[in-house]
């Protein structure tokens, strides 16, 4: 059986909404697996946070199923995306919607589907039913060549855009729509609002995690040390901690004591919680710190910034001591950004003048991007002005942040070159950023598209002070003429997906 999880484009960054420890497009796959769904073709964007879902996917196991990751920065239909993937034209496909997750045995009904396939509706479980809504998924039949005008962002154009209510047809040749009852649910995941209710009912109980109970179980990957507070593999809970249920606390996290956390609280893996804290009815991503007695409430909780569940509204927290990173992606040092932040005084008339450039040339001085990054997406100052000095001083902020390295490169603007796969664009893209970008000094002039991308991600690898004096060298040999382009790097292998 072959499957799509199609993209939301109101909620892009679905997959990775935290369901009791567990990414949403990790639970999908679960799911998909356990009705005997063995090739699933996963649709993606080209904006960086569908970036940071294919990143995820591109690094941990596929649980079992034979994963295609199709980026399509326009929209497709499914059966657009199934043959992007690599499916037999004509075969029948269980379309799933990135925001909707289902429990039970759908196998017969999508076995005895009519050539022109169905709509099904799957109510929510009792526990969440006044939170969530019912989810909706496609199965198309044999016979069903797809509309080509509709896309993964809407799912079907038998279905509403908001994936809710399926548009019943006067038309007796279309689909007909079933309503489904008794051991099959789904829920509409709209929002990490709405996986926290998610996750509290699975572990305070009211929705089965037992692995006995096969595809109607949401199982948790943890043990229950008390009622409703379950613990990863190596967390470390404080005796002096408070937990109120339900609470997951994920592998090697750590809760100090004096902490207070609970209820409806999921911490992500390698995540501390230091003393004195309180959490309530908040998400924590994988290796976030939140400092000494911080208080933190319907939130979700990353490094560096905290998002209001109720509207999305994003905090910036540049202070380490209230939000901050606990390993991860490596990040420019105390000197360079203290070296960055001495700069920026000094040029600040260099600031100043870039202002008035852009005042009267009638635009903004900066613009602000969102790139991919690990472990997750970052916003980057990109001057406007058009000078190049002036601009360097506005990317002067990000070095002091600690968002750039003195030395590193430069977005990369072209999409997918033909012939490199989509695990090499993702992985490439994920790169340190700099201040004095070395691009050119990696590749010869004339090297392809793929080439320059499989450069990016060994310069990735093994960036470090000697190869970027090296490259700066190069790069400026180059400007001056005095020497040639850079010799070709190495073909770094790229993590390929099936």
């Amino acid at each position: 059986m072959y499957a799509i999880i199609a993209r939301v484009a109101e909620s892009p960054d679905a997959g990775l909404f935290s369901i009791a420890g567990r990414p949403l497009v990790s639970r999908q796959l679960q799911w998909l697996r356990e009705i005997q769904c063995r090739r699933v073709a996963v649709q993606i964007g080209a904006d960086a946070p569908s970036m940071a879902v294919a990143a995820w996917l591109s690094e941990h196991d596929a649980l079992g199923a034979d994963v295609a990751l199709v980026l399509a920065a326009a929209p497709l239909s499914p059966r657009g995306v199934a043959r992007r993937a690599g499916f037999p034209d004509g075969i029948p496909l269980v379309v799933v919607p990135a925001t909707v997750l289902g429990g039970g045995d759908l196998a017969p009904m999508i076995a005895a589907a009519p050539p022109r396939g169905l709509v099904i509706r799957l109510d929510p479980p009792e526990a969440v039913a006044a939170r969530v809504e019912p989810g909706v998924v496609r199965v198309l039949g044999p016979g069903d060549a797809g509309d080509p005008r509709a896309s993964g962002d809407a799912g079907d154009p038998r279905m509403s855009s908001d994936a809710r209510e399926p548009r019943m047809s006067s038309d007796a040749r279309e689909p007909r729509v079933e309503e489904v009852v008794g051991p099959s649910w789904g829920a509409l995941i709209r929002s990490q609002a709405d996986a926290l209710a998610l996750s509290a009912a699975v572990l305070s109980g009211r929705i089965s995690s037992d692995p006995a109970d096969g595809p109607r179980a949401i199982i948790v990957h943890a043990a229950e040390r008390s009622p409703g507070v379950w613990a990863g593999r190596g967390a470390l809970i404080a005796r002096t901690a408070e937990l109120t249920p339900p609470v997951f606390v994920g592998a090697r996290a750590i809760v100090c004591s004096g902490a207070r956390v609970g209820p409806s609280v999921v911490i992500g893996g390698d995540a501390v919680v230091e003393s004195g804290a309180a959490l309530s009815h908040a998400v924590v991503h994988d290796d976030t710190i939140v400092g000494v007695g911080v208080s933190f409430s319907h939130v979700e909780l990353a490094p560096h910034r905290a998002v209001r569940l109720a509207d999305r509204a994003r905090l910036d927290v540049h202070d380490a001591l209230v939000l901050g990173q606990r390993g991860g992606a490596p990040a420019p040092g105390l000197l360079a950004r203290a070296l960055a932040l001495a700069l920026l005084v000094l040029l600040a008339p260099l600031g100043a003048l870039a202002s008035l450039v852009s005042y009267l040339l009638g635009r903004g001085a900066a613009a602000r991007i969102e790139v991919p990054a690990a472990p997750a997406p970052i916003t980057l100052v990109e001057g406007a002005t058009g000078v190049a000095p002036l601009d360097a001083v506005l990317r002067l902020w990000d070095v002091a942040l600690g968002r750039r390295f003195l030395v590193g490169l430069s977005p990369w603007k072209e999409g997918r070159p033909e012939g490199a796969s989509d695990a090499l664009l993702f992985d490439a893209l994920a790169v340190p950023y700099g201040l004095v970008t070395i691009d050119a000094g990696l590749t010869h002039p004339g090297a392809d598209a793929e080439t320059r991308l499989r450069a990016r991600l060994w310069y990735a690898r093994e960036k470090g002070w000697l190869v970027d004096a090296a490259l700066v060298l190069r790069c400026l040999g180059c400007a001056l003429g005095r020497g040639p382009a850079a010799a070709p790097v190495p073909r770094a292998p790229a993590v390929e997906i099936p």
